[in-house]
């Protein structure tokens, strides 16, 4: 009897703690987004397949009507960036008709991910998000999305260069919609529909057009334990590369050409220089290395200081080159800087081309053991080892005898 109404109380039990639960469940299921069931405005779109993107903003100042043809409005000029697919990721691509000094640099990975990809993926087209249908061009002109005031975002095709997204983005909802402060979101609409859609989201999104604001400055990351191979050369080595290698699965570092007269390699002191150098991130991109003029003279050629690192990338090897020059005239912080990993004259910080400005003889060897002398390799002395109170004395006998 006692086992009956135990199991009737913890039925009673479950049903009790079952209603909030499920009703918990049904108001996180209404708010819950699932993209993979909504319709999206560029459905089947994927960023693998996209070779190039396109940012343009229209011009402050557009073209004058032509008087000749007063019925033909003129073209939109607008001022533009152009992002390419690059063998590791992005590059800074050229402009037709406006010359981009900054064309051939590396672009942030992150960036186009985060800031046209990511974005491109969750824009809704459905009944919940169309604020008008249709719109007349005033209605466009309203919500920012008309072609004279309108940023335009576009993506093309990897192997045909088709145009597969081009996207016309308007005005910040929050300042149109009554009632709706609190919104994170703009006015967007597909180039060739008139079909306004807010398209909300939870953090910024950034649609900038400023070069420098999208380069990647980082030319390399590795990890300590990825490095195979480190090579130095500075005044102190008159030009010559000082090179320390190690194999995979060894930890110990040894010089291939250690100076004359020195020890050891002193294992800490080469760790420290590998880790300041795992991530190099330049000060700025100044022109491509084509136009950066006599790189003698900026001493870049043969280089003040050469340092180079091989390390394991996957199942490859790589290798990256660098070169420091003289210090920046009127730019007391930072050096002239080149690298294998990109074709630019750039600049470097003063504070880590003056760690590399040391004599690596003294700094990264032990001292050189003096040479063994006969009798004793470790202290020359014929006598040691002989007597276990010291020295034999001058003439007599040893201590502890008595001549006897």
């Amino acid at each position: 009897m006692n086992l009956v109404k135990s199991n009737i109380f913890l039925l009673v039990v479950v049903v009790v703690l079952a209603v909030p639960t499920g009703m918990q469940l049904v108001s996180d299921s209404e708010s819950f987004v699932d993209y993979a069931r909504i319709p999206l405005m560029f459905d089947g779109f994927s960023p693998e397949n996209v070779a190039k993107v396109q940012i343009a903003v229209p011009k402050a100042e557009q073209p004058a009507p032509d008087p000749r043809r007063p019925n033909q409005k003129p073209g939109i000029a607008y001022d533009q960036l152009v992002l390419q697919r690059a063998e590791r990721g992005w590059s800074v691509a050229q402009v037709p008709g406006a010359p981009n000094p900054l064309a051939g640099a590396p672009a942030s990975k992150q960036r186009v991910e985060v800031d046209i990809f990511e974005h491109l993926l969750k824009i809704r087209s459905d009944k919940e998000t169309l604020i008008q249908a249709n719109a007349t061009e005033e209605q466009l002109a309203e919500y920012g999305l008309d072609d004279a005031t309108a940023t335009v975002i576009q993506a093309y095709a990897k192997e045909t260069n088709q145009l597969v997204v081009s996207l016309c983005v308007g005005t910040d909802a929050s300042d149109q919609l009554a009632g709706t402060a609190g919104v994170k979101g703009v006015f967007v609409r597909k180039k060739d529909s008139t079909d306004v859609v807010l398209y909300e989201f939870e953090k910024g999104w950034r649609r900038d057009i400023a070069t420098d604001q999208w380069v990647d400055r980082v030319l390399l990351k590795v990890t300590p334990e990825s490095v195979t191979r480190f090579a130095l050369s500075n005044g102190a080595t008159k030009g010559e590369l000082v090179v320390f290698e190690r194999s995979q699965n060894e930890a110990a570092w040894t010089c291939k050409n250690p100076p004359a007269g020195r020890g050891a390699v002193r294992q800490a002191e080469v760790e420290a220089a590998l880790g300041r150098l795992r991530w190099i991130s330049v000060n700025e991109f100044r022109r491509p290395l084509q136009q950066a003029g006599n790189l003698a003279v900026l001493g870049l050629l043969p280089g003040d200081i050469r340092f180079e690192i091989t390390y394991r990338d996957g199942q490859e090897e790589r290798t990256a080159r660098f070169t420091v020059g003289k210090k920046v005239d009127d730019e007391q912080n930072v050096h002239y800087f080149q690298s294998s990993e990109v074709p630019f004259l750039m600049t470097w910080p003063a504070a880590l081309a003056t760690a590399l400005e040391l004599d690596i003889a003294q700094a990264w060897f032990d001292p050189d053991a003096p040479p063994a002398k006969a009798g004793d390799p470790k202290t020359g002395d014929p006598n040691a080892g002989n007597s276990k109170a010291g020295n034999s004395k001058a003439g007599g006998a040893p201590d502890g005898g008595n001549g006897k």
